[in-house]
């Protein structure tokens, strides 16, 4: 029995030190590296329609154990605008004994402008026949970066008043995911049945451009129908307008056709001029 208990205890301490030298291996062997990140630029500028390439312009990885991990760096997503058009952005990268590495550094999208609203046609409408849902069906906007941005458009203000005869305003926002905030006030135009006999069919419903542009108003017309659907000639179209490029706002231009039965037609095409 004593011979018994005598192997027992050699068995355990051997195997205490057999688990003392692996153990004792594995420290000497472990890694204690850190990968780094570097960049060899402190802003990266690059366009809106960027590719993942470009994204990682100037970066490089590497560990003492593993080498160059340059290709395995992974972007993270865009933090929202330090000021517009600028984000920061963070990288990572792991070495072989999942060690991680990040780096953050400011991305400048040289092109990039805040949302632009969209309209199908002009905010123009007969009494009592417009609403609120049908100018907020006509309305969209898009961001450079996110695209579609028509399910986050709201109405903030407005004096509209779709049964009467005028002209109103309609003020919206909207907001890009990256916090880009744009407003506008929307000229609205509720006016009598008799003036929309005739069709003064528009490319849009609005135009952006820049401070110093020219602008032809018949570029923006598409077609013009009188009350049976027969095509007119454009030069039957008069036109007015207060747009002043050389002062950034929004203006309009008034286009109207008058025919000598009396049939008439009129709308307009809402101008922003931007500093952009």
């Amino acid at each position: 029995m004593r011979i018994v208990r005598l192997g027992l205890i050699i068995v355990f301490l051997l195997s205490l030190g057999l688990f003392g030298v692996t153990e004792a291996a594995q420290f000497v062997l472990q890694d204690r590296t850190e990968p780094e990140i570097t960049s060899d630029r402190d802003v990266l500028e690059i366009t809106c329609d960027y590719t993942e390439d470009q994204l990682m312009e100037g970066l490089s990885a590497s560990d003492e154990k593993d080498g160059d991990l340059t290709s395995q760096i992974i972007a993270g997503s865009f933090s929202r605008f330090i000021e517009e058009g600028v984000s920061n952005i963070t990288y990572v990268v792991f070495d072989s004994s999942n060690h991680p590495a990040s780096l953050t550094r400011k991305v400048h999208f040289t092109d990039y402008h805040s949302p632009r609203f969209t309209l199908t046609e002009p905010l123009v409408f007969s009494e009592e026949e417009g609403s609120y849902t049908e100018a907020m069906e006509r309305l969209g906007a898009t961001d450079q970066l996110d695209g579609d941005l028509k399910d986050w458009i709201t109405q903030t203000d407005t004096d509209v008043n779709y049964q009467r005869i005028g002209a109103y305003t309609m003020n919206v926002q909207v907001e890009s995911s990256l916090g880009a905030v744009s407003e506008l006030a929307l000229p609205v135009h509720v006016v009598s049945g008799e003036s929309r006999n005739v069709d003064i069919a528009l490319t849009g419903g609005i135009l952006y451009t820049r401070t110093g542009s020219e602008i032809n108003p018949m570029d923006y017309v598409r077609e013009v129908t009188d009350s049976r659907g027969d095509q007119l000639d454009t030069s039957t179209i008069d036109v007015s307008s207060n747009v002043d490029t050389s002062q950034p706002g929004v203006y309009e231009i008034h286009y109207e056709v008058n025919e000598g039965n009396g049939s008439s037609g009129e709308t307009w095409l809402t101008v922003v001029v931007t500093e952009e």
